[in-house]
């Protein structure tokens, strides 16, 4: 019996080449959920694909690396073209025992990954016009923070408005990324994808802010804040606007 128990949930670890192979896998599925929606998933997507042929993959022991550069729990990108997945996602439904979930959990870190990849090879642009959008429109906002984190005994990393800015900015394009990785694994109907979604949304700046307005106001507005509107939009806005329509909403109810 004890044996049972335990072969439940213990599965087996993922190798590099088992990464190799999700990598190669889940580039399929995001050029056919891109072609199938025309929505710009990865508008780099051929350029990603070369870059990522000569691309270096493994498994590793990953401790939840958060706040750093391009990283969740069970992934990591490096740039030029490095992709890292933890060994354990197999087991990543321990203790519940639902395969399902271990392998949606597995093919949603790969295309996770994949897509910051993709940012990378497009030049970090969204990036790169969110930090200078918070420095430009939200000053007041940086202050009030920057005062709390000093008030608070400081903080090693945040020195100034740049590195607050550049900190929010790697927060917007890391729920951008959750939320396209998110459409990609609906389009294929992945099995328990309500389940990490719900879990990604303890976060202050859930990506399910996004599925909030999308619900509104449909997936092409979406994707048209990181393309049309990139530079003029971050997470600041997006919490307004879901406060707003969540205003909307109670009014509403209430006529």
């Amino acid at each position: 019996a004890k044996n049972i128990r335990y072969g439940l949930t213990l599965r087996k670890e993922l190798t590099d080449n088992d990464v190799r192979g999700l990598v190669r896998d889940s580039l399929n599925i995001i050029s056919r959920t891109q072609r199938s929606l025309n929505l710009p998933i990865m508008p780099n997507l051929p350029s990603t694909i070369k870059r990522l042929k000569q691309g270096n993959f493994k498994a590793m022991y990953i401790n939840n690396p958060k706040g750093k550069n391009y990283s969740m729990d069970f992934g990591s990108f490096q740039p030029p073209a490095s992709i890292f997945l933890d060994k354990r996602l197999p087991s990543s439904d321990h203790p519940m025992d639902m395969p399902d979930f271990a392998d949606t959990m597995t093919t949603y870190s790969a295309v996770h990954e994949i897509i910051h990849a993709d940012d990378h090879v497009g030049g970090d642009q969204l990036l790169i016009t969110t930090v200078r959008h918070i420095l430009r429109e939200h000053p007041d906002k940086l202050e009030r923070s920057l005062q709390i984190i000093q008030e608070e005994g400081g903080n090693g990393v945040i020195k100034d408005y740049e590195d607050l800015a550049s900190l929010w900015a790697i927060q917007y394009v890391d729920m951008v990324t959750h939320y396209r990785s998110y459409v990609v694994l609906r389009h294929m109907q992945a099995p328990q994808l309500d389940q990490i979604w719900s879990r990604l949304s303890n976060d202050y700046f859930p990506p399910n802010l996004l599925t909030c307005i999308e619900v509104s106001k449909g997936s092409d507005y979406v994707f048209g804040l990181f393309t049309d509107k990139m530079g003029d939009y971050c997470l600041i806005e997006a919490l307004e606007e879901y406060k707003c329509m969540k205003e909307r909403e109670a009014q509403s109810y209430m006529v």
